[in-house]
């Protein structure tokens, strides 16, 4: 089975691309088709066999191509061989005339254990205009897809069992993203800020991923027999959370969104959780003294952090008003004066089944703001200056420290977990299966109600 993954800019943000371009060790081929069909589609048809290449390029060669904007919205430019074309709409296709060979974008760079580098895939790269730019899709088998997804997502030092559910978590994504890419035709994008991370093949995949594929071959999660929305983080903290406490629904943008009967949050133990984390009193306590929980070995199950009056007073008026300009606007409500004046407390309204706060009310001397999703109180705490780009996760609690007219000099965030939370929780499924719990019994303790199917 093929997918098409959108591969997105260097800072995972965007699919849109000025211009791209591609080199390779081994020669490579371009062949220009027609938008007539799904890119899966075309990469299977045998018709393509016999298409004469549009250009060739020999190893170590560089073709650029350039979007030419909204002029010719239709059009590329095609640099190679020191010449230049202009080409039509349609699909681009870049393969290696030997098989295996990878392809390198060195316009796109991603993150490596040896530093920034260019990106690099083995499969297909297909080209393509929408909107006036450069758009890219590696049109690679699913398994294939798998391995980026893991060499990306999980350690390979971690138990077999763990890996292997999150091999079924991540073919089960591929299959059915939370965002449907289907108007930017591709089957799923490679950004972490949308999808799942798929950081391409800069490096070998590990035999422990490779395994964990093979032992897992044909299989994702499905539910009323359709693949389910395989949400999965880092570390839950001890219980996970519900679907509809976290995310927004992403045709609609409604939150909360109708609940999945198979995003509920369960505990990180198989004992019975004498906790009610949606109460803070009892999130303290369990902050306090936690009971033994699969996820409690990692680093990330608490932590804390400390803002001084000058944090706050610095940026987080700053943030909840550029919030206001941006997609996160819905998720924000000013109070009537529409004025953000000195921070006088931060409060949860609502709090998740684990803890996570769902709608936060921050009152200032203007009036009082609240801010609901979990991403979005989490970006709300953004401080440059401590290095923080965002709170590991929102289920946390907040101690005041007030100094000269009641005024806060600095405030303690104590928290749980690092994520979302929802779904699969890779700490607690390494847990998990160093307690003896082999790859099945993970996945159906996470997605309640769902079963493993082949495909």
């Amino acid at each position: 089975m093929l997918v098409a993954v959108g591969i997105t800019t260097s800072d995972l943000a965007s699919l849109n691309h000025r211009e791209v371009t591609v080199s390779s060790l081994a020669a490579l081929e371009v062949i220009h088709c027609a938008e007539n069909a799904t890119l899966p589609l075309i990469l299977q048809s045998a018709a393509l066999k016999h298409e004469n290449p549009l250009a060739r390029l020999a190893p170590g060669g560089k073709l650029r191509f350039k979007s030419l904007g909204t002029r010719k919205p239709d059009r590329f430019e095609l640099f190679h061989n020191g010449e230049k074309q202009e080409i039509d709409t349609g699909w681009m296709i870049i393969r290696s005339i030997q098989a295996n060979q990878k392809i390198s974008l060195d316009s796109v760079k991603r993150v490596s254990a040896s530093g920034s580098v260019h990106a690099s895939y083995v499969g297909t790269v297909v080209l393509f205009v929408q909107n006036g730019l450069v758009r890219v899709a590696l049109v690679v088998d699913l398994d294939k897809y798998v391995a980026g997804v893991l060499h990306s997502e999980i350690p390979a030092s971690y138990n077999i069992e763990a890996v292997k559910a999150q091999a079924v978590a991540a073919r089960t994504y591929g299959l059915n993203p939370r965002i449907d890419h289907s108007k930017d035709r591709v089957n799923v994008c490679d950004s972490f800020l949308c999808c799942q991370y798929f950081g391409g093949l800069t490096a070998q995949s590990s035999p422990t991923h490779l395994r964990a594929i093979h032992e897992t071959a044909r299989q994702v999660l499905t539910y009323q027999d359709r693949p389910i929305l395989a949400l999965f983080s880092s570390c839950a903290g001890g219980h996970t959370e519900n679907y509809d406490n976290c995310f927004s629904d992403s045709a609609t943008g409604q939150f909360p969104p109708p609940p999945r009967p198979y995003l509920i949050g369960v505990p990180e133990s198989s004992q019975k959780m004498s906790f009610n984390l949606s109460i803070e009193k009892e999130l303290r306590r369990f902050y306090s003294a936690p009971p033994f929980t699969n996820d409690a070995w990692s680093n990330h199950f608490k932590w804390h952090v400390e803002l001084t009056a000058a944090d706050i007073e610095s940026h987080i008026h700053a943030t909840a008003m550029a919030m206001l300009q941006d997609e996160r606007a819905p998720f924000v409500v000013p109070p009537p004066s529409g004025e953000f004046g000195h921070i006088e407390g931060f409060s949860a309204v609502k709090r998740g089944v684990s803890g996570c706060i769902v709608t936060l009310e921050v009152k200032t001397s203007a009036g009082n703001w609240h801010f609901s999703k979990e991403l979005v109180i989490r970006d709300l705490f953004k401080t440059p200056e401590k290095k923080l780009a965002r709170l590991k996760s929102a289920r946390i609690f907040f101690d005041h420290h007030r100094g000269n007219h009641d005024r806060i000099s600095s405030v303690t965030i104590s928290g749980l977990g690092w994520g979302h939370g929802v779904g699969m929780q890779q700490t607690g499924a390494q847990g998990w299966a160093k307690a003896g719990s082999n790859y099945r019994t993970i996945l159906l303790h996470y997605f309640s109600g769902s079963r493993i199917d082949s495909v």
